[in-house]
């Protein structure tokens, strides 16, 4: 009986291998290849290895002739030197179409929307479109924040077939936490990755922006204000969706999303902070910036801060049975000197600095 089992589940996932077997996929050429090798085919195995040498020289052939061309005018462009179609009229008549156009549209789409913000003043509604711009002229970062999206949709559309087996109220308590954890630990992430470094990809630019009016530390609020709401909105609709998914009432919704909120303002001001604290002029890249020690300070500071503030919490849960008044409020009292703690004092520190930050 348990031969029989096994036998269909293999075949279930035997079934979902399928694709595989396509005959015209490079994959396919290499295992019969290797595979009629190992049966003593070599005729079949030398057919194989020909038809892939022969694909492997035909794509690097129109890779290194044909579509160079489109890399070489890219690369062009963004180093601000001239282009090979600079001495192509069509092309100077369409750039000059192209140009009157953007001055008859007047500010673009984004200029537009903040300039809706008539409240905030317009030197940080400048900040503002700046370094919007430069998170989306800079693949490498939304490139990675959209496959770190993709893992969390993933994430969230198994709750729904993972809450439908819970039934102890015990489980549904310890994976409610555990959602927080994950939750929390997505928002350590993006912190970590995206807000640590802003700072420091101001680079040898850093003296223009200290010596205009607005300030380094008002450019620095400014970048915390924007990172919190963005992560508070990223966070806020993850821990709402998967609160909905594991079918929780509405009062333990509510009290999950201002647990996040308060985790949303530390790990920001934490980041914040700990990217002027350790700042990186000489690299261009994130990734590098966020690899040396205070990327790695940072993210270990957060990971203990979540594992203390959800164990606190956890302890001094109000749905636990016989919970008493007072274990609840120093919970909720530990919690949030821990939060104001790690939030407050690295960007305080960070913002003193800046006084005697050579530029």
């Amino acid at each position: 009986m348990l031969e029989t089992r096994v036998m269909l589940v293999l075949d279930r996932l035997l079934k979902n291998t399928q694709f595989s077997q396509f005959a015209f996929l490079p994959s396919y050429w290499l295992a019969s290849g290797v595979i009629s090798w190992s049966e003593g085919a070599y005729s079949a195995t030398f057919f194989f290895m020909l038809v892939l040498l022969s694909y492997g020289l035909f794509w690097g052939r129109i890779t290194s002739t044909m579509a160079g061309m489109p890399f070489y005018e890219a690369a062009s462009a963004v180093q601000s030197r001239g282009s090979l179609t600079s001495s192509w009229k069509w092309w100077q008549r369409w750039q000059e179409k192209k140009a009157k156009r953007l001055n008859q549209w007047g500010p673009g789409l984004l200029e537009r929307f903040c300039s809706i913000l008539f409240w905030i003043p317009s030197d940080s509604r400048a900040v503002l479109v700046k370094d919007v711009r430069v998170f989306w002229r800079d693949t490498t970062q939304w490139g990675q924040s959209l496959l770190l999206f993709g893992l969390l949709a993933a994430y969230i559309i198994n709750l729904k077939n993972f809450s439908s087996q819970l039934n102890n109220p015990f489980w549904i308590h310890l994976i409610s936490y555990m959602n927080l954890g994950a939750c929390s630990l997505n928002l350590a992430t993006l912190t970590t990755r995206f807000v640590f470094p802003q700072f420091s990809l101001e680079g040898k630019r850093l003296w223009i922006v200290g010596m205009a009016p607005l300030g380094l530390n008002k450019v620095i609020s400014i970048k915390y204000t924007l990172a919190c709401l963005v992560s508070m909105a990223i966070t806020g609709t993850l821990i709402f969706t998967s609160c909905r998914m594991l079918k929780m009432p509405a009062p333990q919704i509510a009290y999950f999303t201002l647990v996040i909120a308060f985790m949303t303002l530390t790990l920001n001001g934490l980041a914040m902070g700990l990217g002027v604290i350790y700042p990186n002029f000489k690299e261009d890249n994130p990734s590098k910036i966020v690899s040396g020690f205070g990327g790695t300070f940072c993210l270990v500071l957060s990971f203990l801060y979540i594992v203390g503030g959800i164990s606190l919490l956890a302890l001094a849960s109000p749905w636990r049975d016989h919970q008493q008044i007072w274990i609840i409020a120093s919970g909720w009292t530990c919690f949030a000197v821990l939060s104001l703690v790690l939030g407050y004092l690295p960007y305080h520190i960070g913002v003193r600095r800046l006084r005697h930050l050579e530029i």
